[in-house]
Formats: C-alpha cells, sequence, structure tokens
C-alpha cells in the first residue's frame, strides 16, 4: 500500500511530537527494532548553554590588536620587495661582472701564441669563472638570508606582541560602562530577554 505525502506528513509530526506510528509497509521489521521516542526532544538546551563560558573582550583592544598585524603584514611585504629589488639587483650586477671576466679571459685565450698557452689561458679562464660562480652564490645566499631574517624577526617580533596582548586581554576585567551594556547570562538560568 503506497504511503501518500499526507501520510508522510502525518508520520512526520507524530515522530516530532514524540508519539510512534508504525509504517504500513512495514520497513521496521526489515531493520531490525526501532527506538518509538525521539532522544533530542529529551534535550534541555536552556541548561545546554548555560554551561557555555564566553570572555567578555573590549572590542578596543580588539580593534588596535588587528591594526597592529595589518601593520606588521604591511612591514613584512615591504621588507620581502625591497628584499627581492636588492637581489635582483645585486644579480644583474653580478651577471655583468661575470660576463666582463668571460670576455676579458676569452681574448687572452684567443691572443694566446701557441696551443700550449692556449691551454693553460683556458684552464685559468674556467678556474676563475668556477670560482666566481661560488663566490656570486655565496653572496647571493647571504642577502636571501639576511632578508628572511630580518622578516622573520618582524613576524617573530608580531606574534610574541599578539600573544602579550591576547594575556593581557584575558587578564583584564571589562569595564563597568562596558558590563551595564552587555547582558551576561548567569549559569543555570536562561538569558531574559528585554
Amino acid at each position: 500500500m503506497p504511503i501518500f505525502l499526507s501520510d508522510c506528513a502525518v508520520q512526520h509530526k507524530l515522530k516530532l511530537t514524540g508519539r510512534y506510528m508504525p509504517s504500513v509497509s512495514g520497513q521496521e521489521e526489515q531493520r531490525g527494532t526501532m527506538n518509538k521516542e525521539n532522544p533530542f526532544l529529551n534535550v534541555d538546551v536552556t541548561k545546554l548553554f548555560s554551561e557555555f563560558c564566553l570572555l567578555e573582550v573590549e572590542s578596543d583592544s580588539l580593534v588596535t590588536s588587528q591594526r597592529n598585524n595589518i601593520k606588521a603584514a604591511t612591514v613584512v611585504g615591504q621588507l620581502a620587495f625591497e628584499g627581492m629589488q636588492s637581489l635582483a639587483k645585486r644579480q644583474a650586477e653580478l651577471a655583468k661582472s661575470s660576463y666582463e671576466s668571460y670576455t676579458k679571459g676569452a681574448n687572452a685565450v684567443i691572443e694566446a701564441d701557441t696551443p700550449e698557452k692556449k691551454a693553460s689561458k683556458q684552464i685559468d679562464l674556467v678556474e676563475s669563472l668556477f670560482e666566481g660562480a661560488i663566490s656570486n652564490l655565496n653572496e647571493l645566499t647571504d642577502l636571501t638570508r639576511k632578508s628572511a631574517n630580518t622578516i622573520f624577526h618582524v613576524v617573530e617580533q608580531r606574534f610574541s606582541e599578539g600573544l602579550d596582548e591576547f594575556r593581557s586581554v584575558i587578564q583584564t576585567p571589562v569595564s563597568t560602562a562596558e558590563k551595564s551594556t552587555t547582558a551576561k547570562p548567569t549559569p543555570g538560568k536562561a538569558p531574559q530577554k528585554s
């Protein structure tokens, strides 16, 4: 026997009120025993919410803290940009000097008279270019490290300040003017609507 929409609505209403009306098709027997009461209807919601304790926070300190976070993020962005800019500038200078030293070394190889002198000049050129590349790489690594350390110091300092601000907000009681405008529920009682 099919269940029509009106029958579904009646069954749903009966289930919500805690009563039970078995379906006509006998699906309960197939699924096993079913609980006849809705366990969620027996919960006292006011009792649950009365156990939650929320911190009272001054909005001015929260706004100030977020402003300081934004300032720190701005400083970090600016330092990162300046670091990348100085790194790119120094990298271009090193590439130019490497090109000039290669050109000078190549000219020395070309101007050598004998094949032995040319081979010797080539070895000197390769050796100087390799040492220069290692030196340049170390210099660029140091520039990157200094920039990253500066940025990390700013982030670390702001994080420490943020923790101190959080401690002071938790430990400082809210002013009496704010307490009078904020309704604080009493534990165990439901808040009164005004």
